[in-house]
């Protein structure tokens, strides 16, 4: 094979070459983005549409309608649904799965807001896609404690906390829940606004129009200088909104009508940490950015912030980190990593009986892994939970093409071929068998980057983390494992692999085992049989050691019901989970119908009586039914 041939004649340049590569493969692992899932786009878009005080009847003829037919225009849709009640409405739009759904979105946007002019007064519309980005850019839940009023812990959190977290490299946006924002409440004296005929849709269309931050408005010149202008439209204080006219003929002001006063806003979200209301901080990051290195440096400015709040009585703590679930799976494909090389280095060092032949072999391992990291940055795939999946199932075959070309150059060798003859004719006898064996496997996974579904981007995650190492290993094969085989094997004084005494014990074990095949039979069908009771035994411990120490609890109301109404059902399941032994901490989230209680357990030995998950989760279900 000329590429072989090619490796053996010039080992140093093959040497340097993969060298390169694997320098190069550190550094793609270093760029790669680390997410919990793979970017999954849906090729679906929906548009809301709100309009309060409307009946269901007046949200169809007025909103729905006029908006499918808008859209209907569109290309690339595949299907509309749409629904329409009290208040509010809604359109889903389906796209063909080959449809650029980023270019979709801006034109679905632009005809939206072509049709706002034409809807009625007070009319809300939103555009929304979901993928899996929303998911991925979510790094942690952070929850902040202290001993003052929660409106106060709030503000804190705004005006102090939030910006330091936002300021840590990755992070671009932390979104604060729980509590109450200061706030400017106007209210209107509606006998005044009906007896100057002004309506509330007037007074806040007034007040808009004047609280607008600074705008550019052009430039002056003045000689050879040219001068910007720009106006500062917003309130700075109460006497401004107050003096705010809103008919010039009296002249009539907005505090004439009206009471401005400093206030609280609507409260839309509570958090709570152990029953203890609590302010909460959900960190984003960066699409690109590294979901690890992004929650190690939040940890960082936690500690920070609780040495720099501790005088104040604020704490700030970790609720949950998604950092953690990536951490699992990078260990897991660690330990496969390791647990694979060192059982090929016991096996191929059993029949090979030299380190330096089974070193070659076990090189193909890394070398393989740092060449897919090349291949996975140049296809913009990312490391994530699917990936490390595929990379953990084909870390297991990376070493098979190594090894029968490795055992065919040393059946040469002992045919008393010189070291570079054994190489060159070993590779060239199995290199069209393990092409071929590796492009079988490789076939099975290739077609799959060509689906087009809703699922595609997670089966060529998939795929692709699969085909990458496989290819990366028969390249290995048959340039890598060659040119070094002939270097080791010049270097070894002996031809004999040591495994002549082992063929003649074989011989005699097939030869008797064929004399009796039926005992033969039975007995390997004995042993599968145990195997099968051993390792189902053994996963039943293996659930009971890795049992999860987290769970959540989900709240769901029917549509409508208030955030005092939810939270009152809330309050109820926490007694219940409060109550329970080997609980040590739970954080609540409620909103608006719907609401979360993420439970944290001790280790279950340190459990009072080892109770386990499963009996933790039948006593809350007994205990709020």
């Amino acid at each position: 094979m000329i590429l072989s041939d090619l490796a053996v004649r010039r080992p140093v340049t093959t040497s340097m070459f993969f060298l390169a590569m694997a320098l190069l493969g550190g550094i793609s692992w270093s760029r790669l983005p680390l997410q919990l899932f793979p970017e999954l786009i849906f090729p679906e878009v929906f548009v809301s549409l709100a309009l309060p005080g409307a009946s269901p009847e007046q949200i169809e003829r007025e909103l729905v309608i006029p908006t499918e037919a808008e859209i209907g225009k569109l290309e690339g849709i595949q299907e509309l649904e749409s629904f329409a009640q009290a208040n509010m409405g809604g359109v889903r739009v389906s796209y063909s799965p080959d449809v650029d759904m980023k270019f979709a979105l801006l034109q679905l946007e632009s005809r939206v807001n072509r049709l706002l002019p034409g809807f009625p007064q007070r009319t809300r519309a939103t555009v929304r896609r979901f993928d899996s980005t929303d998911l991925s850019s979510s790094v942690m839940v952070l929850h902040v404690l202290g001993e003052g009023d929660l409106n106060w812990l709030r503000d804190i959190t705004e005006d102090k906390i939030r910006p330091q977290l936002e300021s840590i490299d990755g992070v671009v946006n932390a979104e604060v829940m729980g509590g109450r924002r200061s706030a400017v409440e106007v209210i209107l004296d509606p006998f005044l606004l009906q007896a100057h005929r002004l309506s509330v849709g007037q007074v806040r269309s007034r007040i808009n129009a004047f609280n607008k931050r600074r705008e550019h408005l052009g430039r002056v010149f003045d000689g050879e200088q040219a001068l910007s202008v720009s106006i500062q439209g917003q309130f700075q204080n109460l006497r401004e909104i107050q003096d705010l006219v809103l008919k010039h003929e009296i002249p009539l002001r907005l505090g004439d009508v009206s009471s401005v006063r400093y206030g609280l806003q609507e409260q839309k979200t509570q958090h709570r940490v152990n029953g203890k209301p609590s302010v909460g901080i959900r960190i984003q990051k960066d699409d690109e950015a590294n979901l690890i290195e992004v929650a190690a440096s939040v940890e960082a400015a936690l500690a920070e912030l609780n040495q720099e709040f501790r005088a104040e009585g604020v704490e700030l703590g970790v609720s949950s980190s998604q950092a953690e679930l990536m951490n699992e799976a990078l260990s897991t494909l660690k330990q496969a990593a390791v647990i694979g090389a060192v059982l090929g280095l016991i096996v191929l060092f059993f029949f090979l009986r030299n380190l330096r032949f089974v070193s070659v072999l076990i090189l193909a391992i890394p070398v393989s892994l740092l060449i897919t990291f090349n291949l996975m940055f140049a296809w913009e795939l990312s490391i994530n939970v699917l990936s490390l999946c595929g990379l953990a199932l084909a870390i297991g075959m990376l070493t098979d093409n190594g090894i029968v070309v490795m055992e065919s150059i040393f059946k040469h060798f002992e045919m008393g071929k010189s070291a570079t003859e054994a190489a060159r004719d070993g590779t060239s006898e199995v290199s069209r068998a393990v092409v071929a064996a590796t492009a079988t496997t490789v076939t099975v996974f290739f077609p799959v980057v060509f689906i087009q579904s809703d699922a595609q981007d997670l089966l060529r995650e998939l795929a692709l983390s699969m085909t990458f190492p496989l290819l990366a290993s028969l390249l290995v094969a048959l340039t890598l494992v060659p040119a070094l085989a002939a270097r080791t094997l010049s270097l070894d004084t002996g031809r004999s692999t040591g495994t002549g005494v082992l063929m003649e014990k074989y011989t005699l074990v097939l030869k008797a085992c064929l004399r009796h095949r039926v005992v033969v039979s039975l007995a390997v069908g004995s042993m599968v049989a145990i195997t099968l009771g051993l390792a189902f035994f053994y996963m039943l411990q293996q659930d009971v050691r890795r049992e999860e120490t987290r769970f959540t609890v989900y709240v769901d109301l029917p549509e409508g019901a208030t955030l005092e109404a939810t939270d009152t059902v809330v309050q109820q399941v926490e007694a219940a989970v409060g109550d329970l032994e080997g609980v040590d901490r739970y954080t609540t989230s409620v909103q608006e119908s719907q609401a979360s209680i993420t439970v944290l357990l001790h280790k279950r030995e340190e459990r009072t009586g080892k109770i386990t998950l499963d009996e933790i989760k039948e006593k809350i279900d007994d205990r709020t039914k």
